[in-house]
């Protein structure tokens, strides 16, 4: 069974606040409303089978000129089954807590898992942990920043994680899904690394940042031209359909969108961290994500969810993380009004 936050439709409540999603809470960009409408027509054909003009709008975006090193997908999910599915290792390596589909793609293709628990109390990675776990003709696969501990690990340690495991002839699949809500982005990206690391694959998702998810767009940047070549091939044909084409080509160019979320997020995300660090019997993990980490001293987190759910807010518990325990979850980062009202029940709650 898979465990995933934003179950929504579990509840029927519409004035549910909906904490366990880590979306961009400013939703669907505009600018994607508008080409959906203006280009209703493309609906009428199959999209392009090979994507060029998606491929060259995220080279674009990301400031990269090698279209060939990117490899689009049905979310970045697809692209990590689709990856592990063609490495021929003969061992995976996570760095856990983590995102849960990672452990399933390698229990499908029924390759060994070993799941590192390398993340400290604080939510530092610990490297020489993860350094220690490393074999030869291995894949490590690292959520950075981690879902769900909010870790972002700097971009020397990761350099130095690629090359060793490059010694060994293994790969390191980095999955920067919420990279782009960082303070650093983007200079603490892998992307940039790649010409020098071909054993690194990137994954990305357009969907978390750009806050819709139901479009179901990722990508991947690789430099390894053989190992594109096998991914690619793959993938079934038509795997973007045409909402997700029109999606990617709008909002990547949506500067106004952009620039306006990186604003939020510096501010909510200050916001809300402050204003919980206040609460006596929490343990807040500092975040470079959408979302904080939370454990309680003494109410366990499904205790916690059910109190708030009375009050019309969800959010994420420990299911389906390994490493967490009953009193860990996790809440997204929204706009002032429902953090403000979510701080405030858990200040009633606790103090």
């Amino acid at each position: 069974m898979n465990f995933h936050g934003g179950n929504i439709y579990s509840y029927k409540n519409d004035r549910l606040i909906d904490f366990s999603s880590n979306i961009n809470p400013l939703g669907v960009p505009k600018s994607f409303e508008i080409k959906l409408v203006q280009n209703i027509s493309d609906f009428t054909r199959y999209p392009d089978i090979q994507y060029l003009e998606l491929r060259a709008a995220i080279a674009k975006y990301l400031k990269i000129d090698n279209v060939e090193s990117i490899i689009v997908g049905n979310g970045a999910v697809e692209i990590i089954y689709k990856t592990i599915s063609v490495l021929d290792v003969e061992k995976v390596v996570i760095v856990v807590p983590t995102f849960s589909e990672y452990k399933r793609a390698a229990e499908i293709e029924k390759i060994p898992v070993e799941e590192v628990n390398a993340y400290l109390e604080n939510g530092c990675l610990d490297l020489t942990c993860l350094h220690r776990s490393i074999s030869e003709n291995s894949l490590m696969v690292l959520c950075n920043p981690n879902n769900p501990t909010g870790t972002l690990t700097n971009l020397d340690s990761m350099m130095d994680l690629a090359l060793t495991l490059k010694a060994k002839n293994s790969y390191l699949l980095v999955d920067e899904a919420f990279i782009e809500f960082t303070e650093g982005y983007p200079r603490n990206s892998m992307i940039y690394q790649i010409d020098k690391l071909p054993n690194v694959i990137v994954v990305r998702a357009v969907t978390k940042f750009f806050g819709m998810p139901g479009i179901r767009l990722g990508y991947t940047v690789i430099n390894d031209g053989d190992l594109a070549k096998k991914i690619s091939n793959k993938m079934e044909p038509w795997n973007i359909n045409t909402a997700a084409v029109i999606a990617g080509l709008s909002v990547l160019d949506d500067q106004a969108y952009i620039i306006e979320s990186n604003q939020w997020i510096a501010r909510e995300r200050r916001y809300l961290y402050d204003e919980l660090k206040e609460i006596p019997g929490l343990n807040v993990l500092p975040t470079q994500a959408n979302f904080i980490l939370l454990k309680s001293d003494k109410l366990s987190a499904k205790e916690i969810k059910k109190w708030l759910l009375e009050r019309d807010v969800l959010i994420r518990t420990p299911e389906g993380f390994t490493g967490l325990t009953p009193y860990h979850f996790r809440i997204a980062i929204k706009d002032r009004k429902a953090n403000s009202k979510l701080a405030g029940l858990l200040k009633e709650l606790f103090i």
